[in-house]
């Protein structure tokens, strides 16, 4: 019964943009693929990352947008502001899902429902309030990040269900856009967990870290761990740091670059140990991936990775630190004395984060706010009508 109600309600899919093929791109991809039969709409489309299986309709047209959106900053953030406010092709929906905060400046239509899937909480409304400083800029900053606080604040009562990539996200989401917590359902992004395989290599003799080399990944930190440390580090991925991070590495430290899906399992499930210090990561997709692989976690006891660990089971966790010693000293602590959990143990314990459990989550956020958001009068059954 409740498959065909589906099938008779319009839905919609519409995600900000597609940009770097990243972990939100991936998660409005899936959202696309948990309903099949919507259209799926993007604030900003990029066929180049776009997957096989994927056809997407762009929202924001028009030559300034479109330079805003190619520029952005602060320009793409009004791009997106104008651009998703009316989104005529949203409209005709009785069901919208959305990924991403861009989507947010949409003013829906009265009866439709709309469920809201948040990634993060813009960083400038929350705990990038203490890094403005103390120079000549700090009042302006302060006068910017206070106007995104306010801009947000008018757009985070619409949706009739929000749902939060983490916990964590979950948190920020009550404190600092004062959504009530009971209208937050909290949904790990999918990860194809059946892809990985601690059989896709045999152990190696080297510890492997996989992002993106920016500076919130402190990567930095890694390599600087592994300085004199009898022990090999792959660094896998490409990025703005890479040249320094080259500059500073030992003997002992290799770089990979950006590998193809099939190195980067191989790479995953041969590693002695997964180090992730990625700061206050929202969820983290690759240290993820690493434990479907088989692969126990050393990773920063901060944000979502914190939870992905179980110290002594899948893991260590180590505090932040720039001096790299912690995490120097959470890889000496494995090395001594391993972990409890034999490789299927690990894999088993990531299947909680996988695309079969999204979709299922997904449907379920979908079901519940339809039923909230019915208005239909108590008395009109009972007069011999039928609902709507």
């Amino acid at each position: 019964m409740v498959d065909d109600c589906r099938n008779r309600i319009k839905t919609a899919v519409a995600h900000w943009g597609e940009h770097v093929n990243g972990g939100g791109d991936r998660v409005g991809w899936e959202l696309s693929r948990v309903f099949e039969d919507a259209p799926f709409y993007v604030g900003w489309q990029d066929e180049s990352i776009e997957p096989d299986d994927i056809e997407a309709e762009q929202l924001i047209d028009g030559r300034m947008n479109e330079w805003a959106l190619r520029r952005g900053g602060v320009a793409r953030m009004l791009a997106h502001m104008l651009g998703w406010q009316v989104a005529e092709p949203l409209r005709d929906h009785d069901i919208l899902v959305t990924s991403g905060n861009e989507p947010l400046f949409y003013v829906p239509p009265t009866e439709q429902v709309w469920v809201a899937y948040v990634h993060h909480t813009n960083r400038r409304q929350s705990d990038q309030i203490d890094e403005v400083g103390d120079g000549r800029l700090t009042p302006i900053k302060l006068l910017f990040y206070y106007l995104i606080r306010v801009a947000f604040d008018h757009n985070t009562h619409k949706p009739d269900l929000f749902l939060a990539n983490s916990e964590q996200v979950k948190r920020r989401m009550v404190r600092y856009w004062g959504i009530p917590a009971e209208k937050i359902d909290v949904v790990y992004p999918p990860v194809d967990t059946h892809e990985y395989s601690h059989e896709d290599a045999e152990t190696g003799d080297y510890y492997l870290t996989l992002s993106r080399l920016d500076w919130h990944k402190s990567v930095e930190d890694i390599v600087r761990a592994f300085d004199g440390l009898d022990a090999k580090l792959v660094v896998a991925g490409d990025g703005p740091e890479r040249e320094k991070l080259e500059r500073m590495a030992g003997e002992n430290v290799e770089f990979a670059g950006y590998v193809s899906e099939s190195e980067k399992k191989r790479l995953l499930a041969g590693a002695k140990a997964f180090v992730f210090n990625g700061q206050d990561e929202d969820f983290g997709i690759s240290p993820v991936e690493a434990l479907a692989a088989g692969t126990p976690l050393i990773g920063v006891e901060e944000g979502m990775t914190q939870y992905q660990i179980v110290n002594g089971k899948n893991g260590y966790t180590f505090t932040r630190d720039t001096s790299g010693e912690p995490i120097r000293e959470a890889v000496e602590r494995f090395q001594t004395d391993g972990v409890a959990w034999d490789d299927a143990a690990i894999a088993e314990f990531a299947n909680r984060f996988s695309v079969d459990a999204f979709h299922e989550r997904v449907h379920e956020a979908v079901d519940r706010a339809t039923e909230n958001a019915d208005v239909t009068p108590e008395w009109y059954e009972e007069v011999g009508a039928e609902s709507p």
